[in-house]
Parts: C-alpha cells; structure tokens; sequence
C-alpha cells in the first residue's frame, strides 16, 4: 500500500489501543521506515538517470523499477532489510523481555520493529508481482504471490485503490474529530468570553 496509507493505519491502531503501552514515536516512525531506503534510492536515481545522464522520465522509471528493483543487490538489501518478516520476527523476540522497561532503547524498537512488521505483512498480502522478499535474507527472491494488487490493475489494483483511498478518508476523519471538536470547543469558548467582555464594556 501506499507509504501514507501505513502511517494512518498506524496512527489509528495506537489511538484506538489506548491501554497498550506503545510508545507512539516508534510506533508511527516504524509505520513508514520500511519505505525509507526505496524513496532515498529512487530520488538519488532520478536525480542520477534523469537530470544528470539526461534519459527519460519512462527510461529512468522502468530501468528503476524493472531492474534495479528487482536485481541489483543493494537496492534489494535496502528495501527488503525492514520489510524481512525474519528479520522482524527476530528482533521482536529478543527485545521481548525489555518491552516493559519505560525509558529504554529496547522498549523504544520493540515497537519500532512490531510496526515494521505490520507494515510488511500488509505489503505482502497487497503486492502481486513485487512485494517484500518473504524468506530474506536467506532467499533474495521469493515474493508471496498475493491475488490483489494495490496499484496492478491485472490484479485489482483500480478496485483495491478506490477502496484504500475512502480507508483513507475514514482514518481521518477517526484521527481528527477529537482534535477538531477541541479545537473548535477553545474557539467557541474564546468567542463567549471576547464577547461577555464586550458587554461588560
């Protein structure tokens, strides 16, 4: 799914979990640094292929997306790094005992790492023909076959991305009716004291 997709599903699960002690800035952090090392990699190519070797945006665009993503090893190790369910997996189990400890650097990437990993397993369930590398870094080219895709339309892509685009809108409209109603309540509140002291004037 798209990057910003993951941050609001994020944001929603931390709000809606109110007794779990999540620490929130791993959490939301966590919910987008998988997609990092991709965005970083493709800006510098573009910069590279496009401004600089003077391709076309299409030539820049497929050479990035149908050989380096696919082939060339340091693009795969960047991407695939936070997206490695074994990689997650393991640094969840050995920073499980130290989730509790308030303040420490191990509770901070617990959370960090329990919100890559939901980012990978949405991403692997809504990527047909490129989604993160399943067995990495044992295997550094076996991708789950998912039916749907969030953006092919081959594989419901134009369907999955209406449907991710209202999700968007209800995440939200989830995560900003408090601050709205807040907001507005302080305007209001301002409003009747300006104008009792206007009266008393």
């Amino acid at each position: 799914m798209n990057t910003y997709s993951h941050f609001l599903m994020t944001a929603a699960l931390d709000k809606g979990l109110p007794r779990v002690p999540i620490v929130k800035k791993a959490f939301l952090l966590g919910s987008v640094a998988p997609d990092l090392p991709l965005w970083f990699l493709f800006t510098g190519s573009i910069i590279y292929y496009h401004f600089l070797r003077g391709w076309s945006w299409e030539e820049a665009f497929n050479y990035i997306f149908g050989e380096l993503f696919f082939q060339n090893p340091v693009w795969i190790g960047m991407h695939n790094f936070l997206h490695a369910p074994i990689v997650l997996l393991l640094g969840i189990g050995l920073l499980w005992r130290s989730r509790r400890k308030i303040g420490s650097l191990q509770r901070w990437f617990f959370w960090f790492f329990v919100a890559c990993l939901l980012h990978s397993v949405v991403d692997i369930l809504t990527h047909a023909t490129d989604g993160p590398l399943l067995f990495f870094p044992f295997n550094w080219t076996f991708r789950f076959p998912s039916p749907v895709s969030y953006w092919e339309p081959e594989y419901y892509g134009n369907e999955f991305s209406k449907f991710e685009h209202w999700l968007d809108l209800v995440l939200l409209i989830y995560l900003l009716i408090r601050p709205a109603r807040k907001l507005f309540n302080r305007l209001v509140a301002n409003f009747t004291n300006q104008s009792q002291i206007g009266t008393k004037r």
